[in-house]
C-alpha cells in the first residue's frame, strides 16, 4: 500500500502515487533551468565583442561579463529562502514550480532583446527569481515522495539535468549564435520553457508527510538553529559552497579562458579589405597601420583596436576581431559548443559514478561513504584543475573532463547527504538555506570576483588561485564523514 507519511528518517514506505510521473517531468524542467542558466555563458566569448554591452574602452571588461551571472545567483539565493517559507506553509507546490518556470523562461527569453549592458543584468536578475521557485521545492518534493533507501538514486537522477542541461546550454548558444551571427538569438529558445510551467499548473499535488513535530511551522529562526547542530549538514553544506564557488565561477569563464588565451588576430590587406564591405571607408583607415604582418593575442589586439577606432570601437570592434581571427584561431561559437559536449560527458559519467559508488559503500557499512565519494573526488580535481592551466589545446580539453568528472562526483551523494540528516518536516526550508548560503558565498561572488582578478592580472593566474578553495572543499568533506552515520540515524528526533 502506498503511504504518504514519514513518522521516521526512511520517508514513505514506497514511492507515493504520482512520484514517478513527477520525477520525469521535474528532471525534465530541470533541464531547462540549466538550459537558461548556461546560455548566457556559451555567448560570452561573442557578447565581449559587442561593443553596444561591453565598451571597448572599458577598463573593466571581465567584471562586468562576470557580473551579469552574479546578478542572476544574488536574486536567486535571495529568493530561495521566500518560496522555501511557502512551501513549508503548505502552499501547493505546483502552483510554485509553475510560477518560477513560467518567471525565468520569460526573463531569459527577453534577455535576447536586451539593447544595452543595464538591461542584459536587468533581465538575469528576473531570471534569478522565476528559478529560486524552483530549486528548494523540487529537491523537497522528490525527497518526501521516495523512501530513503531510494531517495540517493532519485536526487542523482533529477540532479543529471545539471551537467547535461548545462552542456545544452552551451551547445544551444553556441550553434544558433554561430548560425546567426548574432549572439541574442540564443536567448530565444528558452520561451520554450513556458509549455513546462502550464504542465506544473496542471499536475496534482503529491502526498506530503505529516509533520512529525510540534512545531507545525518552525520559523527560519528556528530551523536554522537546528541545522547549525547537524554536524554532516554543516560540512555539506560549507563543503558544496566551496565547489559551487568553483564550479560557478569557473565554468563562466572557461570558453573566455580558452578564447582570450588560444585566439590570434592578423589585419591584413583582404582582412581590410572584407571590412571595407561591413564598416565605414574613414575607419578602415584608420586600421591600416596595424597591417604590418604581426600576429597579436586577444589582450594586444583589443588595446590596438580600441585605439585606433575610439568612440567607433564600440559599434565596430566585433566585426573587427571577427574577420581578423586567423585561420587556427579558436571559434568563439565554437568553443562553447565543445566544452558543452566535454561537460555533459564528464557530468553524466561523474554524477552516475557517485550515485553507484556512495550507494555500494553504503550498503557494505562504510561509515561516512557519501561524505568519502564526494571528498575524493574533490582531491581528484586539484590536479586536473592545474592540467587545464598548463597545456595547450587540445590537450586541455582532457584536462577539463576529468575536471568536471571530479567536482560533479558530489552532485547526487551531496543532496541524499542534506536529505537524509534533516526532519522530513523542515526539508524544504533546509533546502533552501543550503541554496542561500552556497550561492550566496559561491557563484554569487566567484565570476566577477575571478573576472576582476583576471582584469587585473589573467584569467590564469584567477583561475589557478580557485585551486585553493577545491582542495578546501575536499577536507570539508573528508571531515564531515566522522559524523553522517549517527546524524543520519537521529534525524527525525531533532
Amino acid at each position: 500500500m502506498h503511504t504518504g507519511t514519514a513518522t521516521n528518517s526512511t520517508g514513505p514506505d514506497q514511492p507515493v502515487p504520482g512520484a514517478r510521473s513527477a520525477l520525469v517531468l521535474l528532471i525534465v524542467i530541470n533541464l531547462f533551468n540549466y538550459i537558461d542558466r548556461q546560455v548566457l555563458s556559451a555567448v560570452l566569448p561573442r557578447l565581449q565583442l559587442d561593443g553596444t554591452i561591453i565598451d571597448p574602452n572599458d577598463p573593466d571588461p571581465n567584471f562586468k561579463l562576470g557580473l551579469l551571472t552574479s546578478a542572476f545567483m544574488v536574486t536567486y539565493m535571495l529568493g530561495s529562502p521566500l518560496f522555501g517559507w511557502l512551501d513549508g506553509r503548505g502552499v501547493r507546490r505546483w502552483m510554485i514550480l509553475g510560477i518560477g518556470v513560467t518567471l525565468w523562461s520569460l526573463a531569459s527569453g527577453f534577455s535576447g532583446f536586451a539593447t544595452g549592458y543595464a538591461m542584459l543584468l536587468a533581465t538575469r536578475c528576473l531570471v534569478g527569481i522565476g528559478e529560486a521557485a524552483y530549486a528548494p521545492v523540487a529537491s523537497a518534493m522528490l525527497s518526501d515522495a521516495y523512501p530513503a533507501r531510494q531517495r540517493g538514486p532519485v536526487l542523482a537522477g533529477f540532479n543529471m539535468a545539471i551537467p547535461v542541461g548545462s552542456a545544452l546550454g552551451f551547445g544551444i548558444g553556441g550553434l544558433i549564435s554561430g548560425i546567426t551571427g548574432d549572439w541574442r538569438p540564443a536567448f530565444w529558445f528558452t520561451f520554450s520553457g513556458l509549455i513546462l510551467g502550464a504542465v506544473c499548473f496542471a499536475r496534482k499535488e503529491l502526498p506530503r508527510p505529516a509533520a512529525v513535530s510540534e512545531e507545525a511551522h518552525p520559523s527560519y529562526g528556528a530551523v536554522l538553529k537546528k541545522l547549525t547542530r547537524i554536524r554532516s549538514f554543516v560540512m555539506c553544506c560549507a563543503g558544496m559552497t566551496a565547489i559551487t564557488f568553483v564550479i560557478g565561477g569557473v565554468g563562466v569563464w572557461v570558453p573566455v579562458y580558452f578564447f582570450q588565451r588560444e585566439a590570434r588576430f592578423e589585419i591584413t590587406e583582404p582582412v581590410l579589405k572584407e571590412l571595407e564591405k561591413q564598416l565605414p571607408a574613414q575607419e578602415v583607415n584608420k586600421l591600416r597601420p596595424l597591417a604590418d604582418g604581426t600576429e597579436r593575442a586577444y589582450p594586444e589586439m583589443k588595446k590596438l583596436v580600441a585605439g585606433a577606432l575610439g568612440e567607433n570601437a564600440k559599434a565596430h570592434a566585433e566585426k573587427v576581431f571577427l574577420a581578423s581571427a586567423t585561420p587556427a584561431s579558436p571559434n568563439p561559437a565554437t568553443l562553447p559548443i565543445i566544452f558543452g559536449a566535454i561537460l555533459v560527458l564528464g557530468g553524466l559519467a561523474a554524477t552516475a559514478a557517485g550515485a553507484w559508488l556512495g550507494e555500494k559503500l553504503r550498503a557494505r557499512g562504510v561509515r561516512g561513504a557519501y561524505f568519502l565519494v564526494i571528498g575524493g573526488g574533490a582531491a581528484f580535481a586539484v590536479p586536473s584543475f592545474l592540467g587545464i592551466l598548463y597545456t595547450p589545446l587540445p590537450l586541455s580539453w582532457v584536462f577539463t573532463f576529468l575536471t568536471i568528472f571530479g567536482l560533479f562526483l558530489h552532485v547526487g551523494p551531496g543532496n541524499t547527504i542534506l536529505a537524509n540528516v534533516v526532519r522530513s518536516d523542515i526539508r524544504g526550508t533546509a533546502f533552501a538555506i543550503n541554496v542561500l548560503v552556497i550561492h550566496a558565498l559561491g557563484d554569487v561572488i566567484s565570476p566577477p570576483l575571478i573576472g576582476a582578478i583576471g582584469d587585473a592580472t589573467s584569467l590564469q593566474f584567477a583561475f589557478a588561485l580557485t585551486t585553493v578553495v577545491i582542495a578546501v572543499g575536499a577536507v570539508l568533506w573528508f571531515w564531515g564523514a566522522k559524523y553522517l552515520d549517527e546524524d543520519t540515524a537521529k534525524a527525525e528526533s531533532l
